[in-house]
């Protein structure tokens, strides 16, 4: 391909990029055979296979090449480049160091965002790209580059930083700032960043009597991250990773989608700034739309609804669609109608699994919309008010919904309960309570027995409890053809 040598440089002197590659060459002193066995284990999981023998995959933005290397081990025929020289570099000896010298490995270097040189290096089994399109700067355009490069019924996994509002914005300045400065004061930048995210986790553990799961956070990363770094050098990547973009796990899901891409394997980060992973399915040609649940996320409908779908028809004053699987409701409950996410009634389920979704002079959006129904339970706010416990934190007791509840000692961030503000969902749910309090704008938690949130404009919600209506999901089955 035809690259510019000396770009890279140009960015990273006037601070429009990180060094990834610098940092990947101080990881590969550190890197052992239990690090490329984690990254096996990584892939294999993902992926949902043991082998990749007779299988071609790409490594786009290969960094250190641990990753290529596991595909190697697997036996793949990988493919790796990276836009970034010291990577390239990295994989290189990665490549020379295990032994790997064989025409089953090809390295070189190369930009996601130069198109004309994607289609010279055909398809491939599986495409992989872990947290490298978000720092393209231009994430879509490169989303949208490797969709032409999996085969049909190959395989995309990738990995992109989830969208967290006011606090992915606050990073994003984090960063810039960081690439902005000259080394040594960017590195007293970072260590004081480090310090400030690493003294507050230390409080935490310290409140609750325990350090020692702070301290092996430390000394045990090694044998927990899949992605080979040390804690440290996690760290300055993150703090240093420009440029940046994030997504929501619903606006990369649908992304893909519209292009023929069946999400088969999901890991759900929507309540932090981490990297939400995805593994899909080259299903159909590009521009063909495939249907199919979505797991994980923010959206409360798409979590919990079942798609309403077409061929919509006007009857009595109203459009109605289809609905395929149709969920059941339980004693006591209703069939809930949301359109593009947000609280519209309860509705009937009518002859043939049909619903009525909208009035008749909505022709123009009816067909373009998305609409969802869910089973559960609506409840009004109580009597009483609201109680502030600090900031923008607000607390609703519901005492009889603690068995759904959000549970930290199994990991679990699943409680069905949403809270809707005049119809539109809260958006952040499962936040932690600090940033309830100190951020708010819609974020909320389930936890014992209280919902913990703050109104969308951090106004008292008191002003107007009747605005707020708190739901409960009953989750579909897994024939549910949500979407």
């Amino acid at each position: 391909m035809t690259i510019d040598r000396d770009q890279h440089a140009r960015e990273v002197r006037s601070g429009e990029r990180f060094e990834f590659g610098k940092n990947w060459a101080h990881f590969l002193a550190v890197l052992d055979e239990d690090r490329i066995a984690l990254a096996e284990t990584s892939l294999r999981s993902m992926l949902k296979l043991d082998r990749l023998d007779g299988r071609t995959f790409l490594d786009v933005g290969s960094g250190s090449g641990l990753f290529s290397l596991a595909a190697h081990r697997l036996g793949a025929k990988v493919h790796s480049f990276d836009y970034d020289p010291q990577s390239v570099a990295c994989t290189r000896e990665l490549k020379r160091r295990y032994g790997a010298d064989d025409g089953a490995w090809t390295i070189e270097r190369g930009s996601v965002l130069d198109r004309a040189w994607l289609e010279t290096l055909g398809t491939f089994d599986i495409v992989y790209s872990w947290g490298v399109l978000h720092h393209t700067g231009r994430m879509w355009e490169a989303i949208d580059n490797v969709k032409p490069l999996v085969k049909l019924g190959g395989l995309l996994f990738i990995a992109i930083y989830n969208d967290q509002g006011e606090i992915t914005d606050r990073w994003a300045e984090i960063k810039r700032r960081y690439n902005s400065l000259p080394r040594p004061l960017a590195a007293l930048f970072a260590l004081g960043i480090i310090a400030r995210e690493e003294g507050r986790s230390l409080r935490g553990y310290l409140r609750g009597g325990d350090i020692k799961p702070w301290v092996q956070s430390w000394t045990g990363y090694a044998r927990q991250s899949t992605r080979g770094m040390s804690k440290w050098h996690d760290w300055i990547d993150w703090v240093g990773g420009y440029p940046y973009e994030r997504a929501s796990i619903e606006a990369i899901a649908d992304g893909l989608a519209k292009d023929g891409f069946r999400l088969t394997n999901l890991v759900d980060r929507s309540n932090g700034t981490g990297c939400n992973e995805f593994v899909f399915r080259c299903e159909a040609p590009l521009g063909t739309l495939v249907d199919f649940p979505l797991p994980g996320g923010r959206s409360f409908a798409r979590r919990f609804g079942r798609r309403i779908v077409g061929p919509f028809e006007r009857r009595d004053g109203t459009w109605s669609g289809r609905i395929a699987y149709p969920p059941e409701v339980p004693d006591g409950g209703c069939l809930l109608l949301f359109r593009n996410g947000a609280f519209v009634g309860t509705v009937e389920n009518k002859d043939g699994g049909r619903v009525d979704v909208a009035p008749a002079s909505d022709r123009d959006s009816v067909e373009t919309d998305a609409f969802h129904v869910v089973a559960g339970f609506v409840r009004a706010p109580p009597d009483s008010s609201f109680r502030n416990e600090h900031g923008h934190i607000w607390s609703w007791h519901v005492p009889d919904l603690a068995p759904l509840a959000d549970n930290a000692g199994k990991g679990d961030q699943s409680s069905p309960v949403c809270l809707f503000e005049n119809g539109v969902q809260l958006p952040m749910p499962h936040a932690l309570h600090d940033e309830i309090a100190r951020v708010g704008r819609g974020r909320f938690s389930h936890w014992g027995e209280m919902v913990y949130f703050s109104s969308l404009t951090n106004a008292n919600p008191n002003q107007d409890r009747g605005r707020f209506r708190l739901i409960v999901a009953v989750a579909p089955s897994k024939k549910s053809n949500a979407a």
